[in-house]
């Protein structure tokens, strides 16, 4: 008895994802402006009909405006397993009309939802458990990225904006470190992972230059094409599985203005293709690490 209520309140879970987002597409086309939350990355699947056939296609079909944000926490090193914590953001890459945002920080995220909230278009939202400070304040890194968020910019940026569209943060990248040698393209999670190996690259005499999207979908290849032109070499690391990531996208458009100038391959790190574990020691094991990422820098920049 116990485990058929189990199932049944499964499934019924399940079915709310469902619901929820046909129901968030709904209210926005009748001029709310919704903002759902799915529980976990990978129970995004559950909304995909919505969210890729109805809410992101609706302005190419009639040119309905969609004001959804759908924020998705997911992201390893929490230790919830393989429905939990995967990545998605590649999911949503062959399908044009959806906004995807990831931040690293609490500023960035602040300015991203506000901001995805006023626009009209759909925004999925990716948050990273593992960035929530769930562990006495400390992210699964052991990082404090505790900060005092400036909440005027973004909101004046709104208030101000004019006919030319232009946006405070969705669609721009920032260069978080300035370097000569090398370019690091990331974003989430993995932003403080290649800020740590940047840092001790630099103690190996190598200066990395570290470019955070913020935004995914578009991502903001001048950016980062500018950075690679200077540097001559590039990673672009990512979180999710190494084969069908997003990185290879962001890659291929990087090297389509810089080819000629690399002083050396290219690379895109990313997970080992398996599910996520549950057994943390696996799980760290699948993922990223600065160990990882400063190894792949001095091997790039060995001349």
């Amino acid at each position: 008895e116990l485990e058929h209520r189990h199932e049944s309140d499964d499934n019924y879970h399940h079915a709310k994802i469902v619901g929820i987002i046909h129901a968030a597409t709904g209210a926005a086309l009748v001029g709310m402006r919704p903002m759902a939350e799915i529980q976990f990355g990978g129970f995004a699947a559950l909304g995909f009909n919505a969210l890729v056939n109805n809410a992101s296609m609706l302005r190419w079909r009639w040119g309905a405006e969609v004001p959804l944000t759908v924020r998705i926490p997911l992201g390893g090193k929490t230790r919830s397993g393989p429905f939990h914590a995967n990545m998605i953001e590649s999911w949503f890459a062959n399908d044009p009309g959806i906004i995807v945002c990831a931040p690293s920080t609490p500023q960035d995220a602040y300015d991203l939802l506000v901001e995805a909230a006023a626009i009209e278009d759909p925004v999925i939202f990716l948050e990273h458990i593992g960035l929530y400070g769930l562990r006495t304040g400390m992210t699964a890194w052991g990082d404090d990225i505790s900060q005092s968020v400036d909440v005027d910019p973004v909101n004046a940026a709104i208030e101000q904006r004019g006919d030319d569209g232009q946006r405070h943060s969705i669609g721009r990248a920032q260069v978080i470190r300035g370097g000569s040698d090398l370019t690091i393209v990331t974003w989430g999670a993995m932003t403080h992972v290649a800020m740590k190996a940047a840092q001790s690259a630099c103690e190996e005499g190598v200066e990395v230059e570290v470019i955070d999207l913020r935004t995914l979908i578009p991502f903001d290849a001048i950016t980062c094409i500018d950075s690679v032109k200077r540097c001559g070499r590039l990673i672009v690391l990512q979180e999710g599985q190494w084969h069908g990531g997003l990185g290879h996208t962001i890659q291929s458009r990087i090297l389509e203005e810089t080819f000629y100038v690399m002083e050396s391959a290219p690379m895109v790190i990313g997970a080992l293709d398996t599910p996520v574990p549950f057994s943390p020691p696996l799980e760290d094991y699948t993922i990223p690490d600065v160990e990882h990422v400063l190894e792949a820098i001095l091997l790039l920049c060995d001349d």
